[in-house]
């Protein structure tokens, strides 16, 4: 049965040309395929408006987001899944007006991605990262496709090969974070980049971005995506990692069953 997504699940507020899109659905801003397509229609409605100039996201009360539903992995849903949070990413990062994820708390697998997706990432020094997907057998092909980029392909490699959980001082070291600071000057730090960024002229904000995207034909998130859904997605051990952590219990991989 398809989820109704409670309008206090996500809300947009436009103030003094600042657009903030809060994610509330607690504990954790768990991104089911509902709140997923709620989002991306809430960014869509934002294109075509004229009177903002930066894009906040934020989670609240205690986490940013601690990733994608495990259960909207499953093999009848994982097409649909993907292909919705995956158009929610391209057009976050495709606004040609600057976009912040301001990060508090658990901003895990997903919630990492759809922080990722924004032009700056600051974080309280509480917050914690991590993309654990392949402790379910499973790829998170966003960050595949560009979390080399910020952090280079050998850190990489080890972040999404061992699905480790990690502070934002070592997130913000390695390269992920545009700034990593005290809980009680996040808000601050979000208001004064704001200020800054409001002030320059929309064109060239706009000119700018498409400069830095450059030319992504032949897009490397379309290949991720592909080699998820197609070579991982419906074998057992994919369906063995996603039914082990509905059932909390350890998954037995392989030949181990």
């Amino acid at each position: 049965m398809k989820r109704t997504v409670d309008p206090s699940e996500i809300t947009t507020e436009v103030r003094d040309g600042i657009v903030t899109v809060t994610l509330n659905r607690p504990r954790l801003n768990i991104l089911d395929l509902a709140l997923l397509r709620a989002m991306d229609a809430a960014v869509e409605s934002l294109e075509a408006r004229n009177e903002w100039r930066v894009l906040i996201l934020r989670g609240a009360p205690q986490a940013f987001s601690a990733g994608v539903a495990v259960e909207d992995h499953l093999p009848d849903r994982i097409e649909d899944t993907l292909r919705s949070f995956h158009a929610l990413l391209r057009r976050v990062e495709s606004l040609d007006r600057p976009t912040i994820a301001a990060v508090r708390g658990h901003c895990l697998g997903g919630g990492m991605e759809l922080a990722m997706a924004c032009d700056l990432v600051v974080a309280a020094e509480t917050a914690t990262f991590g993309q654990p997907e392949i402790g379910l057998a499973a790829i998170p092909p966003y960050a595949v496709a560009r979390y080399g980029r910020l952090v280079g392909p050998r850190r990489a490699f080890l972040d999404l090969a061992t699905g480790r959980t990690f502070p934002a001082t070592e997130a913000m070291a390695a390269g992920y974070l545009t700034a990593c600071v005290p809980e009680a000057a996040l808000d601050g730090w979000v208001e004064k980049m704001t200020e800054v960024l409001a002030a320059h002229s929309r064109v060239a904000m706009a000119v700018l971005k498409r400069a830095l995207r450059g030319d992504r034909e032949g897009d490397p998130l379309d290949t991720a995506e592909r080699r998820y859904v197609r070579e991982l997605a419906r074998t057992p051990d994919a369906l063995e990692g996603l039914r082990a952590f509905l059932e909390k219990r350890p998954p037995q991989w392989g030949s181990a069953r």
